[in-house]
Parts: C-alpha cells; structure tokens; sequence
C-alpha cells in the first residue's frame, strides 16, 4: 500500500486527493477543492489574471502541506486547459513544481487528460463498456475518450463551462435568446460528433458531480452516492430551467450546488445536453472518479 497525492489544476478548480493505493485498489484518505478560476476572462495567449495566480498558488500550496503532513510519499501536480492556453501557463506550473517541492508536475495534451480520465473513471465505473463514451467537461475544454477500446483516438474540445458562460450568459438571470445562443455555440463546438453513436454516455468532472448532487439534493456531496448515479435528459433539462430562472445571487443558495460554480453551471450543463442530443442518447451515468483520480494511478503505475 502507497500513499500519494495529486493535484489537478484546471480552468476552474484545483482538486486534491490523497489516497492510499494498493493491488486491489485504492482508497480516498482526503480530498480538498479550490477555486481559483484560470480560466476568468483567458483567451489564446493571453496571461492569467493575477489575482487568480495567487489562489491558484496559495491553495496548491495549501493541499502540498497537508499531504507532506499525512505521509504522502508522491504529490504530484498535472494542469489542462487553461495553463496549455496562457502564455505564462508553462511558467506556472514550473515554478509551483518548484516552490512546493512536488514529485512531478506537467500540462497535459488534449489526449493525455482524455486518457487519464479514463484510467480514473474505470477505477470505479459499474456497468457495460461496449458503446460507452466518457466525457470529462472542464471549464475549459471537453475531453471525449471511447471506454472500451482505448486504440479510439479521444477527441479534446474547446467547449468548457467557464469559456461558454462567459461568451453567452451575460444578464443575470440569463434571457432565453442567451440561453438558445448557448445551446447553438454547444451544437455547433460538437460538429466533430457528428454520426457517431454511443450505446451509453458517461460523464465525470465538476459540472456532471454538481448535477447528481443537485438531483440527489446533497447538502454534503459524498463522491460514493455521485459514482454510477444515472441521470434522465428530463432531469438534466428540469434543473437547467430552474437555474436559468433564477438569479446569481439565489442559486448560489442551492444545496448541492456549491457557490463558486453557480455562475458557470449552465454552460456545463448545456455542453450534457448536448452530447445527449448529438448521441440520441436518454441518460447518462454521472461519476465522481476521473481526471484525479488518473493523475494519481498513473503516476504511481510510472514510478519506478
């Protein structure tokens, strides 16, 4: 049995698990989540904001501390979208892997991210393989990987919660033309899609865990009761209607939503919607195990 950390540092949060990893596999020991949003306002090239750099910071670390006290003997950061944008995003990662000490820190491809959401998610997903389709929707980019055969290149695209909601949701609450506008930028940032069919859509990362937690209504989200969690399209577009309806300031008082991703729930929840549509699938299953999780297996199955 090993214990290790992972960090994972996206346009929206960073997450933390530490766990202890064995042959038979492993168990969570802490989790931890900020939200420094690196995603806020970055396009091609441009730099993160400032204010976001020093959460970003303070948090990893915050979380490195805590492993290093606990006994982890590997912390490792991996980042995606938003530092594979920023033109001082290789620069961040560089020193935070400096700074803190950690094992071994990089930005992920597109693929790579989509790979170990994958290894992540079949840590603990039930059910059928054949046909099913993972995807791991950030705040940056969606990352789509075939569960079965993993010789399927996985698609990397530029649909994420934070840059969708930004483009398209601008009036609090959003107006229904802003609302079809976002449902028309998802259709259209899913023309890659196009034909292609999946016996079962799963899904993993933040927007899909905030829907299964709003549906199960979880004043305290417990990753154990998210995990398999199937979700109908009735109940996807059923909690869409009723956060478009209200505003910022009273959705971040929904259980099961926390308040730091009540600004950018629609568009994660408009990118679901879509691949629904675009696979002619019902429902899909929610999973709390990904991209995290992944980090971590993969690092420690690479140590030598």
């Amino acid at each position: 049995m090993r214990r290790a950390a992972a960090l994972d540092l996206g346009s929206n949060t960073l997450r933390f698990l530490l766990a202890d990893v064995g042959p038979d596999g492993w168990r969570p020991v802490r989790r931890g989540l900020a939200t420094p949003r690196l995603g806020r306002g970055l396009g091609d090239g441009g730099t993160f904001d400032p204010a976001a750099k020093v959460e970003a910071r303070r948090a990893a670390e915050s979380f490195t501390r805590l492993a290093r006290e606990l006994g982890a003997e590997r912390v490792v950061l991996a980042a995606t979208q938003a530092c594979r944008k920023a033109r001082d995003g290789a620069a961040l990662v560089t020193d935070l892997a400096r700074e803190l000490g950690l094992d071994r820190a990089r930005i992920l491809t597109g693929p790579e991210e989509a790979a170990l959401s994958r290894l992540g998610t079949l840590s603990r997903l039930k059910g059928p393989l054949q046909g099913a389709l993972l995807a791991d929707v950030g705040g940056g980019s969606t990352e789509l990987v075939d569960l079965c055969d993993d010789a399927v290149p996985p698609l990397s695209l530029e649909l994420g919660a934070v840059s969708l909601s930004e483009a398209h949701l601008r009036s609090d609450p959003p107006t229904p033309e802003q609302m079809r506008a976002l449902a028309r930028a998802v259709h259209n940032g899913l023309e890659p899609l196009s034909g292609r069919r999946a016996a079962r859509l799963v899904a993993s990362a933040g927007t899909a865990a905030t829907l299964a937690s709003l549906v199960l209504r979880l004043s305290d989200y417990q990753p154990e009761l998210v995990d398999n969690l199937v979700v109908d399209r009735q109940q996807l577009q059923g909690q869409m209607a009723r956060l478009a309806a209200l505003p910022l300031s009273q959705r971040r008082r929904i259980p099961g939503l926390e308040p730091e991703r009540a600004d950018i729930i629609l568009g994660g929840l408009a990118i679901l919607d879509g691949l629904l549509d675009r696979l002619a699938l019902e429902r899909l299953t929610v999973m709390d195990a990904g991209l995290l999780e992944g980090i971590l297996l993969d690092d420690l199955a690479n140590d030598i």
